[in-house]
């Protein structure tokens, strides 16, 4: 921090660009994924090692990291994106030690599409509100009831004989779920048809599908005489499972190996990867295979392939019942061995037709498919009603079965090219760093005062009053909150033009008050009969608002009374506070904010309840300042959480036990049944729609906490308003990003949504200056008001335009402000709550002695 005077002229101390008001607790690590091949890539499988990480982010932590993607190609672009999808990931424990070795994770990619990855990490409780709860997509199990170890995807399960047999078998699917679990339940039939799923292949004598074996001197030796025999499930995520089968002393035709083999399974595939491992055994030939049927001839890769794959198809699926061996007429299967091992080479015997190979450096792979025809004909999603959604699924979708020889073969050879050519992975961060700002923020800038800055928000509003007048004089219809035309509430980042929108909306009355805050600071006439001409618009629709009554007419009605003395903005002013009255559940002893007898209440209403203040002081009438003071006592205790984060929005029984709610956000409703039995009065659910989560805090809710909440002790000097304040206060300090401009959500910290939201910084810097104000330790007080400047050198210097010499944004604009996510906009509300601070900041040049707090 630092100060410095220009000429006579009074600014902010400057933001360093090293200060930062809080650490941020996530960090994120940049990963390009490409696809090098023609063709396009679902679920193109993705594996990064926690090491190679660890090289760029020695602090990384696995177990508590999220995976992002965006569709940007390069860095540069994916900085500029505003939302990103979140991947399903896992880590996995290969080693069983307890400590992470791979993440892992699957992405759509386009033909030689390369989209930015981000890898985020940090703070446990972080992080773990951000990551989604992933459907579980892949699972294994030990059962004696299926004979040995299992493993599945939703299109297909297999598994392995744990005997000497050693065969892997397959179960076909009709529904895409996971179905192990059923198979080997007690008494389950799993032979039998079934909508679901069954076993419907028959090994007989031969080694599996994709089993191990070995070859001596021209006989098929079965991993079958074996000392001892170990199984393990290394992972069972919800995106790939792994597991291991070890043969200690397997003796192969009079040589004794000791062999493990890991299998693993991704989500939504038909096939698996199978690993063997083994010392001292390079010399031995091993084999893998597909069973031999009768009538159905193997096809083989071309030497253009770029893996060598043996596959089959035809009439192989073996009728339902235990002792069955007939095949199903009409039904089809096919299988597939795709590998890479050199001079591997296909050969037959009785049983089996065979890939042979040797290992390399003691291992080697390949890759088996196994596909039916009639695979997802049970294709059940819930769709419909909302009666069929509480019961059954009510739609059957489309098979999505390879039906056909040629199709089959063909997705053989896409797989064999996803093995040769695997997606490529590249970590392209130097080191772990939290997500950025805005990058035409981060531009080099000169300081600005904070009369330049006021100068530049006049300027925007001349020309915004001149544009408008004409729109709103032009309008002949009376002009409501969603009719007419005259108001606007967002902007464009670049060109600074008001999106035309029908009504006032909520937001109507802030482009009133940044006008009679103008008349008050210049008396100029030309503020004033601007904000009477847009107040008048306001005026008579009272009674038909919702909590948000106390913002329209605040800043238009009341505050227009302020400054002129005029009885009519006073009766306004005044039918407005009587409207929140009418609001008031004396049950919940909250405003609700919707209608009369609502079940919900948002943040947002403690700012509407300057307006109660406001009358009470101008009637001298109690009963104003008792009902805000109800509500923010009930706010304090439903909506602040002990760390000084904030919910949103709370819902409760309104006295009539209902036992349906409605949800409101980004302009919609919906109807949500919950059953319960809250005593009336009572706290029922929290909702947000704003922020991330229910349990995450919307940046700009937490500003109207602050501001409101301060607010409320310098009217009413109820202890708890100012412990709330402050701890709120406390809250932000720890937890704003270095620029002091917070993320729309304080735990999202860029990773979901890369919106920062200039609106919330300014309204918390309100809420900082008058916390300043009001608190009585002087070095708090001092911490609250530098807050509060850093904040606002911050949007003035970054934010508003001009930032840098090459800015062809008109001046005056306030970029980045964030209504609801992912819009990135210019927003009313806050230009109105950046030109309030200025001004503030204006008349209070000196901290405020501490011993005699002022009002604000």
């Amino acid at each position: 921090m630092h100060k410095k005077l220009l000429a006579a002229l009074w600014i902010v101390p400057a933001l360093c660009a090293s200060s930062a008001q809080g650490a941020s607790q996530i960090k994120n690590i940049k990963v390009a994924i490409s696809n090098p091949g023609d063709h396009p890539r679902k679920a193109a499988d993705i594996v990064i090692s926690i090491t190679e990480i660890r090289k760029v982010a020695p602090d990384f932590t696995p177990g508590a990291m999220v995976v992002t993607a965006s569709d940007a190609s390069t860095v540069e672009q994916d900085a500029s994106a505003t939302q990103t999808e979140e991947l399903p990931s896992q880590v996995d424990d290969l080693d069983g030690d307890g400590k992470g070795d791979e993440l892992a994770f699957q992405i759509d990619l386009a033909p030689h599409q390369t989209r930015i990855v981000t890898v985020s990490y940090g703070n446990q409780d972080r992080i773990w509100r951000l990551r989604g709860d992933y459907q579980q997509r892949t699972a294994a199990l030990f059962s004696r009831k299926i004979e040995g170890l299992g493993w599945e995807s939703e299109r297909v399960a297999f598994r392995v004989y744990f005997d000497s047999r050693n065969a892997i078998d397959l179960y076909g699917k009709r529904r895409p779920s996971l179905q192990l679990g059923m198979y080997a339940s007690p008494d389950y039939t799993y032979h039998d048809e079934s909508p679901e799923g069954r076993d419907i292949y028959k090994i007989g004598d031969a080694i599996g599908i994709g089993s191990v074996a070995a070859m001596v001197d021209g006989k098929t030796i079965k991993v079958a005489e074996v000392k001892e025999r170990k199984w393990r499930i290394v992972a069972s995520g919800p995106v790939r499972t792994i597991l291991e089968l070890e043969y200690d002393g397997w003796n192969a035709g009079g040589k004794i190996i000791d062999l493990r083999s890991r299998i693993t399974q991704w989500a939504g595939e038909r096939g698996f990867t199978h690993t063997i491992f083994a010392k001292s055994a390079d010399d031995i030939e091993f084999v893998t295979g597909l069973p031999a049927k009768p009538g159905i001839e193997p096809a083989t890769s071309g030497k253009d392939s770029p893996a060598a794959w043996m596959a089959t198809w035809g009439e192989q699926v073996v009728a339902p019942g235990p002792t069955a061996t007939e095949a199903v007429p009409g039904q089809r299967l096919g299988l597939a061995i795709i590998t890479q091992a050199p001079h591997a080479a296909f050969r037959d015997d009785s049983k089996n037709h065979l890939v042979d190979f040797k290992l390399s450096n003691g291992s080697q792979s390949w890759y088996t498919i196994a596909a039916w025809d009639q695979e997802g004909s049970n294709r059940r999603v819930v769709y419909g009603n909302r009666k069929e959604k509480g019961q059954r699924q009510s739609l059957i979708l489309p098979s999505d079965a390879i039906r056909s020889r040629e199709e089959f073969l063909n997705s053989v050879q896409e797989q064999a090219e996803r093995l040769a050519r695997p997606a490529g992975v590249h970590i392209v961060s130097d080191s772990a760093s939290s997500e950025h700002a805005p990058a035409d923020t981060l531009v080099p800038h000169k300081t600005k005062t904070v009369e330049q800055a006021i100068g530049l928000l006049r300027q925007d509003i001349d020309r915004t009053a001149a544009q408008w007048e004409p729109v709103l004089q032009a309008t002949s219809e009376p002009i409501t909150s969603h009719s007419g035309q005259g108001f606007f509430t967002e902007a464009n980042n670049v060109t600074g033009e008001w999106q035309k929108q029908n009504g006032y909306f909520w937001t109507g009355s802030f482009w009133t008050g940044e006008l009679w805050q103008l008349y008050s600071a210049t008396r100029d006439e030309k503020y004033r009969r601007w904000a009477e001409l847009w107040g008048s618009k306001l005026i008579g629709q009272e009674s038909l608002q919702n909590h948000d009554a106390g913002f329209l007419y605040y800043y238009s009605s009341a505050m227009g009374f302020d400054a002129t003395r005029d009885d009519t903005l006073r009766a306004s002013a005044l039918r407005a506070a009587e409207r929140l009255e009418q609001l008031f559940n004396s049950k919940t002893q909250l405003i609700a904010s919707w209608g009369v007898n609502g079940d919900d209440t948002i943040i947002d209403t403690m700012m509407n309840l300057q307006l109660l203040w406001w009358a009470s002081e101008k009637t001298a009438d109690k009963r104003w300042s008792e009902i805000g003071k109800k509500h923010a006592l009930r706010t304090a205790e439903w909506f602040v959480r002990p760390d000084g984060s904030v919910s949103q929005s709370v819902h409760y029984n309104p006295g009539d036990g209902r036992q349906s709610f409605t949800l409101r956000g980004g302009g919609e409703e919906a109807e949500l049944p919950l059953v319960n039995s809250v005593a009336p009065g009572q706290w029922v659910f929290a909702h947000t729609h704003q922020g991330f989560a229910a349990d995450t805090t919307w940046s700009r809710g937490l500003g109207w906490a602050l501001y409101g909440f301060s607010a409320a002790y310098s009217e009413t000097h109820e202890p708890l308003f100012l412990a709330t304040a402050q701890r709120i206060a406390d809250y932000a300090i720890k937890i704003l990003p270095s620029d002091s401009a917070p993320w729309y959500d304080f735990d999202d910290e860029g990773v979901h949504f890369r919106n920062q939201d200039s609106s919330a910084a300014a309204i918390i810097a309100g809420g900082f200056f008058r916390l300043s104000l009001i608190t009585t330790e002087s070095a708090r007080a001092k911490s609250y008001r530098e807050a509060g400047e850093r904040i606002v050198q911050s949007l003035i210097d970054r934010y508003l335009t001009p930032v840098g010499d090459n800015d062809q944004t008109p001046p005056g604009v306030l970029r980045h402000g964030c209504g609801v996510r992912p819009n990135d906009a210019m927003l009313i509300y806050g230009q109105y709550y950046l030109l309030e601070d200025l001004l503030w900041l204006k008349q209070h040049k000196t901290q405020e002695s501490s011993a005699n707090p002022v009002k604000p």
